[in-house]
């Protein structure tokens, strides 16, 4: 039984605490769903069950009572954290030295472990070459490995598109039944009629409701939708696409074009793009399997990675990271990578700053911006304090703060609650509206279907629209 009895916690600069007497327990082979808004403290329960905190991120805790199972396996949001070596098989391998398997036997544990996940790889393939997506299916064979007595999981299918996601829990599921598992998560659609108990937290990281799934979306709807969880009804509450043309909103215009384009990882060809044109004004999913070349597609129109073929802004030929960086602002799925300042409010700020208006008129976008994202609580914490919900919205902040045409997005809204994301697709249409472009790539599929201009795909090394899509 994992158990926790009046358990209080505060990050050293934050103004409030994360956790003020909890209480929560936890029986054996139990299946477990935490939800609540972003921030309200679930990664970080998580972290402190698992026995991370304290033994591995010192944070100021005390309680009364806490049972923790030692022999567990955590899969993180960021699956970087969780990764010691710098090649796929070494770090399987690791996992199976601490285990003490025998090295004859670990090539085909490791091999059953990546089949288990749907991940091809051979055994030279470094880590830092994968997807996100792919890392992801990394995290979770590694934790397959582990025969852990307890799992957390915390977003474990975030990075992930959808036919992946549906595929991986599928596998979860088939191995949980002997384990303990606590799950935070966003996508509910997949484990909602299989587990046994739904936790939902209020923004202080209290528990308002224990109850059964069925109980909690028949009892608690308005309440789910008022603390931003994504239950089965959550898009009823999304804002209405416009109807606006650019024509008619926009003050500027600006183009970026491929021509006769082909991306490389490596070696190895993995994109082609004929020819294509995106307009100020646009929004652009792009979509496409983990491994398809998604995040490379970003990384070369930033002029961060090789290409063949040219690629132009304003008919004006892009061979420099300098040139690209003049109109253009890419945001990672790491919001870490970032991150330069000392506090959240700062990282807004200096991009507000260099517009050219006033001191005082910088503050002010900036106190707005933290506003419209929920981050006012934390504007004096270090942006690597923040959940993982709380750095990605601070991320998008500030790109959409700069003064670039076109903000580059990668995976922009997995990790957050229903609220945060609503006010992120407000916040697009409001830039779009401006003379920005969005280029985002996502495997939300109400966002796909409600939103964009334009409907980008990969597919057999290739990019090509899909029809439809007329709004912004």
């Amino acid at each position: 039984m994992i158990v926790t009895k009046n358990l209080r916690l505060k990050y050293p600069n934050a103004q409030h605490k994360i956790f003020d007497n909890l209480s929560i327990n936890i029986n054996d082979k139990e299946k477990v769903l935490l939800l609540g808004p972003s921030g309200s403290g679930k990664s970080t329960l998580l972290n402190v069950l698992s026995g991370i905190v304290p033994n591995l991120i010192d944070l100021p805790m005390k309680y009364d009572e806490l049972h923790i199972d030692h022999n567990c396996g955590v899969i993180f949001q960021d699956p970087d954290s969780q990764f010691c070596m710098p090649k796929v098989y070494e770090e399987l391998a690791f996992v199976l030295e601490n285990l003490n398997v025998p090295r004859i036997n670990m090539d085909e544990k490791i091999k059953a472990a990546l089949t288990a996940v749907g991940l091809n790889v051979d055994k030279d393939q470094y880590i830092n070459q994968l997807s996100g997506g792919m890392k992801q299916k990394l995290a979770i064979a590694e934790t397959l490995l582990q025969q852990a007595d307890t799992l957390f999981l915390d977003e474990p299918t975030a990075m992930l598109d959808v036919e992946a996601t549906a595929d991986l829990w599928q596998k979860i599921k088939a191995l949980w039944k002997d384990q303990t598992v606590l799950i935070v998560e966003h996508k509910v659609e997949h484990i909602w009629q299989h587990i046994d108990r739904v936790l939902l937290f209020n923004y202080n990281g209290e528990i308002i409701a224990d109850e059964s799934p069925t109980k909690m979306l028949r009892d608690y709807e308005d309440l789910l939708t008022e603390y931003g969880v994504w239950h089965p009804n959550a898009w009823q509450y999304a804002p209405k696409p416009s109807t606006c043309t650019n024509t008619e909103i926009l003050p500027t215009n600006s183009n970026f074009k491929f021509n006769q384009v082909t991306v490389k990882r490596g070696k190895r060809k993995l994109l082609r793009i004929s020819e294509h044109i995106i307009n100020t004004g646009d929004w652009i999913t792009i979509t496409g399997p983990n491994g398809s070349g998604k995040t490379t597609l970003l990384e070369s129109m930033m002029q961060l990675i090789k290409y063949e073929g040219k690629m132009y802004i304003n008919d004006y030929p892009l061979t420099k990271i300098k040139d690209a960086a003049k109109h253009m602002y890419l945001v990672y799925q790491n919001p870490e990578l970032q991150f330069i300042t000392n506090s959240v409010f700062e990282e807004i700020f200096i991009q507000y700053k260099n517009h050219s208006i006033s001191k005082d008129d910088a503050i002010q976008e900036t106190v707005e911006m933290l506003k419209t994202l929920n981050l006012e609580n934390v504007q004096s914490q270090h942006p690597y304090e923040l959940s993982m919900g709380q750095k990605r919205r601070l991320s998008v902040a500030i790109a959409l703060s700069s003064s670039s045409t076109f903000i580059l997005l990668d995976e922009p809204t997995f990790g957050l609650d229903s609220h945060n994301t609503f006010n992120l697709i407000k916040l697009f249409q409001k830039r779009i509206q401006h003379g920005q472009t969005i280029i985002m790539v996502t495997h939300d599929s109400e966002l796909i279907s409600r939103y964009p201009t334009h409907r980008l795909h990969v597919d057999q090394h290739q990019l090509y629209e899909l029809k439809g899509g007329t709004h912004v």
